[in-house]
């Protein structure tokens, strides 16, 4: 049975809005344990962490979010183990940056 995934677009003007880890898997539909191991495999970080108690509350941005639903979709609907979520979007990261440095070169060419 394939589900259909939420994509959740957030706008610029909430690109500083800080979401906490309970926040992050409600959006995710996900349990805090597969964003702690994402974590651990350095699929995401947080922007941010705070010690209060004897806890580390932590902090994730809108980019955060959107990594990790991404994430969460490759997982599923790939099957993908965490390593390879992890080698598919750093693979996917690299795919980015040359498309941005191919569209540079493209604009610094004289137009005929």
């Amino acid at each position: 049975m394939m589900y259909k995934s939420e994509i959740v677009v957030i706008e610029s003007q909430h690109e500083h809005v800080l979401f906490t880890l309970e926040e992050v898997c409600e959006r995710c539909g996900s349990h805090v344990d597969i964003i702690v191991e994402m974590i651990e495999y350095g699929i995401v970080e947080p922007v941010e962490s705070i010690e209060q108690s004897s806890d580390s509350v932590w902090y994730f941005n809108s980019h955060a979010l959107v990594r990790l639903q991404r994430a969460q979709r490759l997982m599923n609907g790939l099957e993908l183990n965490l390593s390879g979520v992890a080698l598919s979007l750093e693979l996917m990261d690299e795919i980015d940056e040359l498309q941005k440095h191919i569209d540079i070169l493209k604009n610094q060419l004289p137009s005929n």
